[in-house]
């Protein structure tokens, strides 16, 4: 019998520059969790997850992208869309000084033996793809400070993970055009430097979201939006809005001009599929599912709606959620919801078993998801 082995996949903390940054409270940090997640941490390495009579277990976290929010980091004050390498520096150094906790923890975890951290790319953390900035945070978490690491590998080669046990893992953004990373083309060429090549929903919060959470905090939360609007226009009516001609302008502004410039039946197919966010990708992995017989299960992030999916022929969908407060305005989920949740792999004997789970604390680790 081979020796098993655990995969924690977890995305979208959306960790950025602390609670205060630039001296004074910040609006734009996303994650209150990081005692919890050093909890999480330790509890997946100790025990029967520690070093047993058979050896150490083999624990691997997989951060299925947007565990950084460099989006969500200004640089001295504001919020540039001309990234280049240095502003990605400036945002990395931010980001580590504002979670020293769970930075400290993460080296603990991989400086023991058979843990390790892979650290996928979504679209709230492409300054990734800029080796140096890749180097500042493995050097941070490397027990020995080296690069490259045997412990710590960001991937900026590729959007997935296969396991030949039959699991795939993505972060979710590449289904959606306005989320979408050119990974053959990261990094552009612009007056004289290089910049990252960011997706026009990046833009979208750089311009629009981030200035509008000064004003309100919860504005990037709310699912469903079309809720999120009907009741603003009651509740909340000049700030719904300007939020909502803000969004139409940015849109016709990047979009229709873009769009005139290509046949009309394209442009419209684009187009159409521009208008296509916050979708809970269950239709995309079951697509993969299907056309990929080797595939059993299929795990994304992206949509912070966490889904537990088991289809008639035992393949399985699961979407890790997020570790941020969302503010449902379904009503089968009214209300403002923290859920901490990860999926929990274990391989062994050549089959994967894989369940979405939730933390709760640390005297009952984690449970089965129950929505």
């Amino acid at each position: 019998m081979d020796k098993p082995k655990i995969k924690i996949v977890i995305s979208d903390c959306h960790i950025s520059a602390g609670r205060f940054f630039e001296g004074r409270l910040n609006p734009h940090e996303d994650f209150h969790f990081d005692d919890e997640f050093v909890d999480l941490l330790e509890y997946f390495s100790t025990g029967p997850y520690g070093v047993s009579s058979s050896g150490p277990a083999d624990v691997e976290f997989i951060l299925n992208g947007d565990f950084f929010d460099f989006l969500n980091v200004p640089y001295q004050g504001e919020f540039v869309d001309l990234i280049t390498e240095d502003v990605s520096l400036y945002k990395t150094e931010a980001v580590i000084a504002g979670h020293p906790k769970i930075m400290a923890a993460i080296r603990r975890f991989v400086s023991l033996p058979n843990k390790k951290i892979t650290y996928m790319i979504g679209n709230h953390d492409a300054d990734l793809f800029f080796e140096k900035v890749r180097e500042r945070i493995t050097k941070e978490w490397d027990p020995e400070g080296g690069y490259p690491s045997s412990k710590v590998n960001i991937l900026a080669d590729r959007d997935r993970i296969f396991f030949s046990e039959g699991v795939e893992i993505q972060h979710g953004n590449q289904f959606e055009s306005g989320t979408a990373i050119d990974f053959s083309k990261p990094i552009l060429h612009a007056w004289g430097r290089p910049v990252l090549n960011l997706p026009w929903g990046s833009f979208y919060v750089l311009k629009i979201i981030n200035r509008l959470k000064w004003e309100r905090e919860y504005i990037d939360k709310i699912r469903p939006v079309k809720s999120f609007i009907l009741f603003g226009l009651v509740t909340d009516p000049w700030f719904t809005l300007r939020f909502c001609f803000l969004t139409a302008f940015y849109f016709l502004q990047t979009r229709l001009v873009w769009a005139s410039r290509r046949k009309t039946r394209q442009a419209f197919d684009v187009l159409k599929r521009d208008t296509r966010v916050f979708i809970d990708l269950e239709k995309e992995a079951r697509a993969i599912l299907t056309a990929q017989k080797d595939v059993q299960t299929v795990i994304f992030g992206h949509t912070h709606n966490p889904m537990y999916k088991i289809y008639p022929d035992g393949k399985q969908y699961i979407n890790t959620g997020t570790w941020t407060k969302m503010v449902n305005l379904d009503w089968q989920g009214l209300g403002q919801q923290f859920r901490r949740t990860f999926t929990l792999i274990k391989i062994e004997d050549g089959k994967a078993f894989c369940e979405l789970r939730q933390w709760v604390g640390e005297h009952s680790p984690h449970q089965i998801y129950g929505g």
